[in-house]
C-alpha cells in the first residue's frame, strides 16, 4: 500500500512540473536571465531586429523608427537639390546663349541702341531673375538640411547612451550596434549634403549679381554700338580641351595630365581691357573652394587667339601664382591654354576639382 502511495505522489509530481514548464514557455523573465538571452538570440524574430521585452528593447524599436523617418528626409532633401540643380543648369545655358549672341553681335559690329539686342538683354534678365530664386530656393533648403543633420546628431548621442541603460540582453547591444552604425553613416551623407547646398546657395547668390553687373555692361556697350563692356564672372559653361604651356616670366608650370576643365568654371575673367579689376571676386571663389576642400586641385586655363597667345598666358600666370598667395597648394595649380581664333579678348578661366 505504501508503494502504491510513493508512486502516485511521484506520478503527480512529475506531471505538475511538466505542467509548469509548459505554462512558462510563452512567458520569460521581464528583466531578461541567461535563459532568456539564449531564448532571443535563437529565435528568427530577432533576425529583423524585433523587440526583445525590455526597456532597451522599446528604445531601440524607437531609434529604428526615428532613423527611419530621418533616412526619408535625406533623400527628400537631396531629391529636392537635384530638381534645383537642374534648374540652375537649364537657366545657365538659356543665359550663356543670350549672353554670347549679344557678344558676337557687338564684336561684328552694330547699330547704336539696337532694339533687337536689348531684347536679347531683357531675356537674359530674365534668366538673373531666375538665378535669384534659385539661390533662394538654395537657402530655404540649406534650412532643411542643417535642421536633418542636427535630428541625426541627436539620435547618434541618444544611440550612444542607451548603451548604459540597465537590464538590457546581449541582442539589445547588438542591435543598438547596428542602428550606431548606420546612423553614423547617415551623418556623414547628411553633413556632406548640407555643406554642398549651402556652398551651391553662395555660389548661386554670387553668381546672380555678376550677371546681373555683366547685363548692365552690355547694356552700355549695346547704347553705343561698340563692344565696351568689361566684366569678370563666375558663370560661362564651356567644354575647354587645352594643351599645357610655359608661360613667360620665367615660370615654368611642371607637366600635368588630362585636364578635366569641363563644365562650368568657378571663375573667369576677361581682359578686354588693361585694367580689368578681378582679385575681389577671385579671392571670393577661391576661398569659398578651399573652405569645401582644402586639398582643392585648380586648372588656370587661358583662352586667346593665336595673336594674343603672349598676353593670355601672362595674365593667366599671374592669376596662378595668385591663387597660389591665396591659400592653394601650388603643386595642385595647374596651368593651360586653349587657342580660339574666334575669341577677341584674352581670357583666363578656373575651374576646381
Amino acid at each position: 500500500m505504501r508503494n502504491i502511495v510513493i508512486k502516485a505522489f511521484a506520478t503527480i509530481c512529475a506531471f505538475g512540473l511538466s505542467a509548469c514548464a509548459s505554462d512558462n514557455q510563452g512567458y520569460p523573465a521581464l528583466l531578461g536571465t541567461d535563459s532568456q538571452e539564449n531564448i532571443y538570440a535563437n529565435s528568427s524574430n530577432v533576425v529583423n531586429g524585433s523587440y526583445t521585452g525590455t526597456f532597451v528593447g522599446q528604445r531601440v524599436a524607437a531609434f529604428r523608427q526615428e532613423l527611419k523617418q530621418l533616412s526619408q528626409a535625406q533623400k527628400s532633401n537631396q531629391k529636392e537639390l537635384d530638381k534645383i540643380s537642374s534648374n540652375i543648369s537649364h537657366n545657365a545655358n538659356l543665359y550663356q546663349k543670350t549672353i554670347s549672341s549679344v557678344q558676337n553681335k557687338l564684336q561684328a559690329g552694330t547699330t547704336p541702341g539696337n532694339p533687337n539686342m536689348y531684347a536679347m538683354l531683357q531675356q537674359a534678365q530674365g534668366n538673373v531673375q531666375n538665378m535669384f530664386a534659385n539661390a533662394n530656393a538654395l537657402e530655404n533648403l540649406s534650412t532643411k538640411t542643417a535642421a536633418t543633420l542636427t535630428s541625426i546628431n541627436y539620435l547618434e548621442n541618444s544611440i550612444s547612451a542607451a548603451f548604459g541603460i540597465s537590464g538590457a540582453v546581449d541582442e539589445d547591444h547588438k542591435q543598438l550596434r547596428e542602428l550606431q552604425s548606420e546612423t553614423m553613416a547617415l551623418a556623414q551623407k547628411a553633413s556632406a549634403l548640407n555643406e554642398n547646398v549651402s556652398s551651391a546657395a553662395n555660389f548661386q547668390q554670387q553668381n546672380a549679381v555678376q550677371s546681373s553687373q555683366e547685363i548692365n555692361a552690355l547694356h552700355d556697350s549695346v547704347k553705343t554700338g561698340g563692344n565696351s563692356a568689361s566684366f569678370s564672372r563666375p558663370i560661362s559653361r564651356r567644354n575647354i580641351k587645352s594643351k599645357p604651356f610655359v608661360a613667360n616670366g620665367g615660370f615654368a608650370p611642371r607637366a600635368t595630365p588630362a585636364m578635366r576643365a569641363t563644365g562650368m568654371p568657378l571663375f573667369s575673367v576677361r581682359f578686354n581691357n588693361p585694367n580689368i579689376d578681378y582679385k575681389e571676386g577671385l579671392q571670393s571663389a577661391v576661398s569659398a573652394a578651399l573652405s569645401r576642400k582644402p586639398n582643392a586641385i585648380f586648372d588656370v586655363v587661358a583662352v586667346s587667339s593665336s595673336a594674343n597667345q603672349d598676353r593670355a598666358q601672362s595674365y593667366a600666370s599671374k592669376i596662378m601664382s595668385e591663387v597660389v598667395t591665396l591659400g592653394a597648394n601650388a603643386n595642385n595649380v595647374n596651368l593651360n591654354a586653349r587657342v580660339s581664333d574666334k575669341t577677341p579678348f584674352s581670357e583666363v578661366l578656373l575651374f576646381v576639382r
